[in-house]
């Protein structure tokens, strides 16, 4: 922002990301904070909230209102939104999810009652969501799919003109995407992801990403598990599994087959740039704001199956208020790590951010570690200048002072 036009700026791919339409939010959001980070946090809490009720009034439209109530408070309320709404450049994450939800809740909308109205606000908020964040990209696949899997009878016209727009948003994404980024973009994080067919490595990301992380998360909200929050989530997630297979009708198997396809798709490109890394890549909290909805429905569909064959009401209501009391108590057990991660990292940006604009050395008052801490890998040598057009930037300085 500080260095470049504007134009520039809003074109300009991040490593192999491009997302002009979250950079131009992006900007208008910094310009009106300035130096108050803490209004780009409470921004980031406000749309994850946004969020957790796109959710519930999806749940809605398939379940009781207590149900997708408590799920979609189970969703805001997970540790694992830290990661999210501490980095205000996250937003984009927040942004792209809440056009999916609300194209998915159109796309819903259509599958009952089509109309060329519907049909363009799906296909508003599907290029929205990918212009705020590549990461739904091959996810948007899940809105044909939707109406293919969730209609009692297949309307092959309404299931195409779904088909039509969504490709058609890819194919002008595509376009843009190899106009101002390229393939250099592509690889600019991923040195290897032309040189070979991925291998077994690829499909364990996968897998991990897609479908074992969410279920970690719903009982413990860091990245760094401890052993039961595994046995806890694997075991869960097999039983949801098993209780949809062998009680589910077929509107619950459907429901819960396109939710594994909701979380599968984005992760197969995801998993294509990062699996080269390291498998705990596929664990990393921000994916998670996505794959925790699918989690989430597979977990209310097998919920609605077990409750339904209890002896009795109460025994339902124990039940669920000890699972969910082990859900919450792991969340709140993981509030601390992130609290102390970020405030450490918050105190070493703001005096990274004041040492520099002195326009002294910075080693003098900054530790190698303390400066390595706050420029990892992005920004691993902000200069004195480049800190001071930021300065000015942030506090609406004028240009030459």
């Amino acid at each position: 922002m500080a260095e470049r036009p504007f134009g520039q700026y809003l074109l300009t791919p991040d490593g192999e990301q491009w997302f002009p339409f979250f950079h131009l939010i992006y900007y208008g959001l910094v310009k009106i904070a300035g130096e108050q980070y803490s209004i780009l946090v409470l921004i980031n809490c406000l749309g994850t909230g946004v969020n957790a009720f796109l959710l519930y009034s999806f749940c809605r439209r398939h379940w009781e209102p207590g149900l997708a109530f408590t799920l979609s408070l189970l969703y805001a309320m997970s540790a694992a939104h830290h990661a999210i709404t501490w980095n205000a450049f996250y937003f984009g994450y927040l942004l792209s999810l809440g056009f999916f939800l609300g194209a998915l809740l159109i796309t819903d909308r259509y599958l009952h009652a089509p109309s060329g109205g519907k049909l363009l606000g799906l296909g508003v908020c599907a290029a929205l969501s990918i212009l705020s964040h590549n990461y739904p990209l091959l996810g948007l696949l899940a809105l044909p799919l939707y109406i293919l899997i969730m209609g009692e009878r297949v309307s092959w016209r309404t299931f195409w003109a779904v088909t039509g727009v969504v490709g058609l948003v890819c194919v002008l994404f595509a376009v843009g995407y190899f106009r101002f980024a390229g393939l250099n973009a592509a690889a600019s994080r991923n040195f290897q992801v032309f040189s070979g067919l991925p291998g077994p490595a690829y499909l364990l990301h996968l897998l991990c990403g897609a479908l074992v992380s969410p279920f970690l998360y719903l009982f413990w909200g860091h990245y760094h598990f401890p052993i039961p929050a595994y046995i806890a989530g694997v075991a869960l997630l097999i039983a949801c599994l098993a209780a949809i297979w062998f009680w589910g009708e077929r509107s619950d198997k459907r429901l819960a087959l396109w939710a594994l396809a909701a979380n599968f798709l984005p992760f197969f490109l995801v998993s294509l740039t990062r699996y080269q890394r390291s498998v705990s890549q596929a664990f990393v909290a921000r994916y998670d704001i996505f794959t925790l909805i699918g989690a989430l429905l597979l977990l209310g569909t097998a919920w609605r199956l077990l409750a339904a064959r209890m002896p009795s009401r109460r025994y339902a209501q124990v039940l669920a208020g000890v699972i969910l009391a082990v859900m919450v108590g792991g969340q709140l057990r993981s509030l601390p790590i992130w609290s102390a991660q970020y405030l450490e990292m918050s105190r070493l940006a703001r005096k990274c951010y004041v040492e520099l604009n002195r326009g002294g050395s910075v080693s003098q008052p900054l530790t190698a570690e303390e400066y390595g801490k706050f420029c990892p890998d992005a920004h691993p040598s902000i200069t004195p200048g480049q800190a001071r057009a930021i300065r000015r930037l942030l506090g609406g300085v004028p240009e030459n002072s």
